[in-house]
């Protein structure tokens, strides 16, 4: 196996693991996600089923009482204040992740060009290095086939000058 293959091979590990990582932090994100989802769900619930219950209760030992039925009010009002700060800051902490997401997808697009590019290039300079190498293996071949020539009319040489040696 060439440098050249081994270095294609190795950009094509990073490139997979690059791409694993990616599938790893994103699908942790999305579970993360879910879980706050979930979270909020549950608190809204939890809070609407208190206050519902409260008012009912409210609503029913004191018909009539204004005072209480004040108090019940400002208590809802309370409430939905906590709920509205509490959405928003959901609200928060979900863009924070979107924002996360989009960077690392952004970031990982432009590392997946940056190895595509360099995979390209690598290609191109194995190629020119190949076509050197071939013309330089025939231009050897050449030179001995060149060189096998001579050494033939040399041996011929000398062997007719033996020959001549012999007949005198």
């Amino acid at each position: 196996m060439l440098v050249k293959d081994k270095i294609i091979f190795g950009v094509l590990v990073v490139l997979l693991i690059a791409g694993g990582y990616f599938q790893y932090m994103s699908s942790n994100m999305n579970i993360r996600m879910d879980e706050l989802n979930k979270n909020d769900e549950e608190h809204v619930d939890r809070a609407q089923n208190e206050f519902s219950e409260g008012l009912r209760t409210l609503n029913l030992q004191f018909i009539g009482r204004g005072k209480h039925l004040q108090k019940a009010q400002q208590d809802i009002v309370a409430n939905t204040n906590l709920i509205n700060e509490i959405a928003d800051s959901l609200a928060d902490m979900i863009s924070e992740v979107q924002f996360n997401l989009d960077e690392l997808d952004r970031d990982m697009s432009k590392r997946f060009n940056d190895v595509e590019t360099d995979v390209a290039d690598l290609e191109d300079d194995f190629n020119r290095n190949r076509r050197k190498t071939s013309q330089k293996l025939s231009e050897i071949q050449q030179s001995i086939t060149v060189l096998q020539t001579d050494l033939n009319e040399i041996k011929e040489k000398l062997s007719d000058k033996d020959k001549k040696k012999k007949k005198k």
